[in-house]
């Protein structure tokens, strides 16, 4: 078997040395979601974090750090604090720390916050997020259309949500092919180990679409193609 692959639609410990807050220090954040996807070639979901308790009218630095990396390794963003010492702020394209374009359980990144109204200024930590691909991959081995192989899936859509391989041959909707691949955690991350190819392993050119629930749902989908010879 041979394949071309197209898209359609954890948490680990953080080795991070940073200033312990002071009782001055009181910033806190609300992280919009425990993980967000990065679509290969299109960017990744915004990643909004509300602060509250910062210095009313300082400014702030806002940094992305993956484990064992310089302070703002995944990115970083600045601005102020309103009169009541709250402000929103956004990193935009965070990229998977492994630098993976396969599907991913989920790459930790730490989040930190740098309020210039307090001296002397440090590096507060807020807490933790996941990055993951909005991916799907099918094993190119073993190369018997008969062999079961592993296929892995993630993306945020697919969070913990019951996922399922539909197999169709080129654009038909005509269910080939029907398994199971598991409950994808916070990021939408399952695998299994399945045979891909339909039951009658005829020649041709073949699509695998994973959604999820037990019906094929293209537009919510995502698809990888194969080929049978």
């Amino acid at each position: 078997m041979s394949r071309r692959t197209s898209l359609v639609g954890a948490a680990a410990a953080v080795a991070l040395s940073f200033a312990a807050p002071s009782a001055a220090m009181a910033v806190t954040g609300t992280i919009s979601a425990p993980c967000y996807s990065h679509i290969v070639g299109s960017g990744t979901q915004p990643l909004v974090v509300g602060l509250t308790g910062g210095t009313p009218g300082a400014g702030f630095v806002m940094a992305a750090t993956a484990p064992g990396k310089g302070l703002g390794s995944q990115g970083s963003t600045s601005g102020d604090f309103d009169a009541a010492g709250n402000a929103l702020a956004t990193i935009e394209n965070i990229f998977p720390p492994s630098g993976s374009i396969d599907p991913l359980k989920g790459d930790v990144i730490a989040i930190t916050i740098k309020d210039f109204g307090i001296t002397p200024t440090v590096d507060q930590l807020l807490g933790q997020t996941l990055i993951t691909n909005l991916g799907l991959d099918v094993s190119t081995t073993p190369r018997s259309p008969r062999a079961k192989r592993s296929v892995r899936v993630s993306g945020t859509p697919f969070a913990g949500k019951k996922l399922y391989g539909f197999v169709v041959k080129g654009t038909s909707r005509k269910i080939l092919k029907r398994f199971s691949i598991g409950t994808g955690n916070v990021c939408g991350y399952a695998s299994t180990k399945a045979v891909v190819a339909p039951k009658s392993f005829r020649r041709g050119t073949y699509r695998l679409y994973v959604n999820p629930g037990t019906k094929l749902d293209k537009p919510n989908s995502i698809m990888s193609g194969f080929r049978i010879f």
